[in-house]
């Protein structure tokens, strides 16, 4: 009996632990948010921004100093255009000055030298004062005079006015128009009589068929002539 006894079997049983610190499981790390560049692309941007705008700024003020600078050579420019250079193109045109001597038509107007000179017409016609167009359109209008007075009143007195000023004449109205008109102070020069001024007119009109226009000046006694470069009136179709 004693030898048919044998070593008992063995199980092993996992007991469970107690007291284990329980670690929790690890996390990805978020990437850090790139804080400094994006401040920094903005700071860019800023700075190109205020580039731009003074760059624009800038560029307003070169156009109206351009434009204010041509204006003040407007008038020179144009008196050397005009003065004895017959248009190129086949328009209708003409140039009048105010030949040796000033005189008045009968509606007063001023009376021009239309073809002597520096005038010419071309394809308009000329009367009584009268530029008169052949072809309707638009007309660039433009008239100068020279003006003086060589013993001007005592300057306390007060000044007064010469108009000068470019009328039109139609059928389709009983009167005549006003166009372009100046009025301008003479003798209001301190400490001297002799008075000296230029006025100047133009713009652009529409024009019909033997439509007129004309000059007048309130003065008379004021426009000076001196050569043919001095006192003119003309038109050119657009």
């Amino acid at each position: 009996m004693e030898d048919r006894v044998g070593c008992p079997s063995v199980f092993v049983v996992d007991v469970p632990q107690r007291d284990v610190p329980f670690v929790p499981p690890v996390r990805k790390t978020q990437k850090k948010r790139p804080y400094g560049q994006l401040l920094l692309g903005i700071l860019v941007l800023l700075a190109l921004a205020g580039l731009a705008i003074e760059a624009y700024f800038l560029l307003c003020f070169r156009k109206e100093l351009d434009k204010a600078t041509s204006q003040g050579s407007a008038d020179a420019t144009f008196e050397k255009f005009v003065q004895g250079h017959k248009p190129t193109l086949e328009k209708p045109a003409a140039h009048l000055t105010l030949g040796s001597s000033v005189t008045v038509a009968p509606n007063g107007s001023l009376q021009w030298e239309p073809t002597n000179g520096l005038a010419f017409l071309q394809d308009m016609n000329y009367s009584g004062g009268s530029l008169i167009c052949s072809k309707p359109g638009h007309y660039y209008i433009y008239s100068k005079l020279y003006l003086g007075h060589s013993n001007c009143p005592d300057m306390q007195q007060n000044s007064q006015f010469v108009t000068h000023s470019v009328y039109k004449r139609t059928s389709q109205y009983p009167d005549h128009m006003v166009l372009l008109t100046n009025s301008i102070p003479y003798c209001n020069w301190k400490n001297s009589k002799d008075w000296r001024h230029n006025s100047f007119l133009a713009g652009m009109v529409q024009l019909e068929e033997k439509d007129e226009v004309f000059i007048k000046v309130s003065q008379q006694q004021l426009v000076w002539v001196k050569d043919d470069s001095r006192s003119y009136f003309g038109a050119f179709m657009i």
